[in-house]
């Protein structure tokens, strides 16, 4: 099978990038990604996807504001961030769906259609919002998930944004040999 190159893109949702739980500067690592995924087979979007009661809340006793609440606006993706891909080429993945469980990571309970998302010698490329939290999380359960499947993973900083450091993400990512993806 031929090595697909595979961007996975970590909550790029209209609440982190100009609303209820805004990540400074989110909005300027949209055309980044934009032009980046022009490079790409398959365009995988990680999406919170909270009930209006979800644990991580403030509401709720949790650390958050209430953002990317299910079928509202700000759960929502950019128009521009689905511009000029084929729905061929996309895949979506909830995480944060069920109340009483916070979860910052895709890939935290691996299914088989999350196994069957990723082939042996696949280059995956993470990049999103927001580097401390869900991106770091995502590309740790990305990573175990590659030990056992034996794909690459690589990390496009340009392309993600944080609240206050990449400190963490380069921690992660120096400890277990991970590459940093340039254009």
């Amino acid at each position: 099978m031929d090595r697909r190159k595979i961007l996975l893109a970590v909550d790029l949702q209209k609440d982190f990038i100009d609303g209820t739980l805004t990540v400074k500067d989110a909005y300027k690592v949209i055309p980044i990604i934009n032009e980046a995924k022009k490079a790409f087979d398959f365009v995988y979007f990680t999406l919170d996807w909270h009930p209006t009661d979800h644990c991580s809340f403030k509401a709720q006793g949790g650390l958050w504001p209430a953002h990317c609440v299910q079928h509202t606006a700000g759960a929502s993706l950019p128009d521009s961030v689905l511009e000029g891909l084929d729905e061929s080429r996309m895949r979506f993945i909830l995480k944060g769906y069920k109340s009483d469980k916070e979860e910052y990571g895709a890939f935290s309970e691996v299914t088989p259609e999350i196994s069957d998302m990723f082939h042996k010698d696949d280059e995956v490329v993470v990049c999103g919002i927001a580097a401390e939290y869900c991106v770091l999380e995502t590309l740790k359960n990305l990573y175990g998930l590659s030990r056992k499947i034996g794909f690459t993973v690589k990390v496009f900083l340009k392309g993600t944004a944080r609240f206050d450091s990449y400190d963490t993400v380069l921690e992660f990512m120096a400890a277990n040999s991970i590459e940093q993806y340039n254009l």
